[in-house]
């Protein structure tokens, strides 16, 4: 075949990519075990990070923050159940009921979260209304077993991406004891700023429950919090100079999340 010719151009190009394609396909099966055991390793040191086990500026390896976490760190799977519950609703002045599908509560079970993603794969083979829904929860113990802290996942979009993070709350699952966000695509030194940590600083104290024990989450201010104001300092932190949507968004996701958690930690509050 004339090398000079659009069809040896051609030929070249589909062979290269189609080579390519392959090596990397090889290459990404071959190290998938590692990535996702890295990927764990990652999400768990932030576990660690949210519930005040450990400070990044710590020297620690990663042998001595696994040897925290095995001892300290209990995991559960939950599986979620979902109901339809009549909520108050007005418009135009006039009240009535709507029917809105609400988590009822979750229940323990005795899965393991490295078994998760196994599990999530054979539920997503059943029909729709047939699958599980499962959540995850982390137990902070002391020495004697006692519950020092509970951590659950939080997720939801910002600006450009998905943020993925950790909450973690005080023993009377009321209190914030720190967070942390360990995956997103958000704007460096704006919505970025999540991983900054004297902004994470300003979390623990905040309450996520009102006077009458709603939930309310913990709210980013447009601005700065004035804690002269009884609500902002119980409620609110400083939002992110230059990123509304970003801060929009983990106001929305935090609430969101810590209601979807709020009947099993109903449950422990009476404990």
């Amino acid at each position: 075949m004339d090398r000079k010719s659009n069809a040896y151009v051609v030929t070249f190009a589909v062979t290269v990519c189609a080579i390519s394609a392959v090596c990397l396909s090889a290459a990404y099966n071959t190290f998938a075990a590692d990535i996702a055991a890295n990927e764990l390793f990652d999400q768990q040191k932030n576990v660690l990070i949210a519930v005040g086990l450990y400070e990044r500026s710590e020297p620690k390896n990663d042998a001595e923050l696994r040897g925290l976490y095995d001892s300290f760190i209990e995991e559960k799977v939950l599986e979620v159940k979902r109901e339809d519950v009549e909520r108050p609703v007005k418009q135009g002045g006039v009240e009535s009921t709507e029917a809105r599908e609400e988590v009822v509560d979750l229940l323990e079970t005795e899965y393991a979260i490295a078994d998760l993603a196994g599990i999530r794969r054979e539920e997503s083979k059943k029909p729709e209304g047939q699958q599980r829904e499962f959540a995850t929860v982390f137990r902070r113990k002391d020495d004697a077993g006692a519950t020092v802290a509970w951590c659950i996942p939080i997720s939801g979009y910002g600006l450009w991406s998905t943020l993925y993070g950790f909450l973690a709350l005080e023993p009377d699952l009321a209190t914030v004891k720190g967070i942390t966000f360990y995956k997103h695509a958000e704007t460096p030194g704006l919505g970025g700023e999540v991983d900054n940590v004297n902004w994470q600083g300003q979390w623990p104290g905040k309450s996520v429950l009102d006077e009458k024990g709603a939930v309310v989450g913990v709210q980013l201010k447009k601005g700065v919090v004035d804690s002269s104001v009884a609500y902002e300092k119980a409620h609110m932190v400083d939002g992110l100079s230059g990123a509304t949507i970003t801060s929009n968004g983990v106001t929305k996701f935090v609430k969101s999340d810590l209601e979807r958690y709020e009947p099993f930690f109903k449950k422990h509050r009476t404990e």
